[in-house]
Parts: C-alpha cells; structure tokens; sequence
C-alpha cells in the first residue's frame, strides 16, 4: 500500500481525526500538545497562568454575553406581546371611533331633517295666514 492510514467509518470520524492529531505529540495531555514548543520546551509557569487566566476571562465574558442573550430575547417577546396588545386595542379604537362618527352623523342629520322641517312649516304657515288675510 501507499503509506497512508486507511480512513474509518464515519462514525469513528471524530476518534480518527483526534488520533491524526496527536500522533506526533509523545504525552496524551491536551496541555502538552497545546503548550509545547517545536524545540520540545514549555513555557514558564507565569506564561501558563497568564494564558488560562485569559482563557476563564474569555468564557466569562462569553457566559455574561449568553446570558444577555436570553434577557434580550425575553425582552422581545414580552416588546412583541406589548405590541400585539397595542395592536388589538388600535383596531379595537378605529371600530369604536367609527361607529361613533356614524352616530353623531345621524344625529347632526336628525337634527338639521328636524329644523328644516320646522322652518318649512313655519314658511307654510305664514304662506297660508296671508293668502287666508288678503284673499
């Protein structure tokens, strides 16, 4: 054969690219892989603090961020719940302030039918008294 490893299931994909990894590194410890120089030493042990404590600062800060993730989202839903509130009492008011403004139609109507009609009998009225007087 050509050298090459032979390349497993799919499901031992994962295992497989692991090993493929640390075949050249002698310790299975993830921080000797990681912390290793090619010349074979290791960096002090300040150097190793100073980058865990930036590790612990990044997952905090990423944790802080996930949890203001879940405040924003419950803030929209109670922003969408306010909105669709705010949007039935909307249509809600445009069929009231129809219903009123078809009413105060009829009644202004009501009244000028009631007034016109009184001027009409009153003309009517004296159109009669005088024909009656000078006739």
């Amino acid at each position: 054969m050509s050298g090459r490893p032979t390349r497993p299931s799919r499901s031992e994909g994962a295992d497989f690219e692991r090993e493929q990894l640390l075949d050249n590194v002698s310790d299975d410890s993830d921080e000797d892989f990681v912390l290793n120089k090619k010349d074979g030493g290791q960096f002090s042990n300040n150097k190793l603090k100073e980058v865990k404590s930036q590790v612990e600062e990044v997952t905090n800060v990423m944790k802080e961020n996930v949890h203001k993730l879940f405040a924003r989202g419950d803030q929209l839903d109670e922003l969408n719940e306010r909105s669709e509130n705010l949007r039935s009492a909307s249509d809600e008011f445009h069929t009231a302030s129809s219903r009123l403004r078809k009413t105060m139609w009829w009644k202004e109507m009501r009244t000028r039918l009631i007034l016109g009609s009184l001027c009409g009998l009153v003309v009517l009225i004296m159109i009669v008294w005088l024909s009656v007087k000078y006739h």
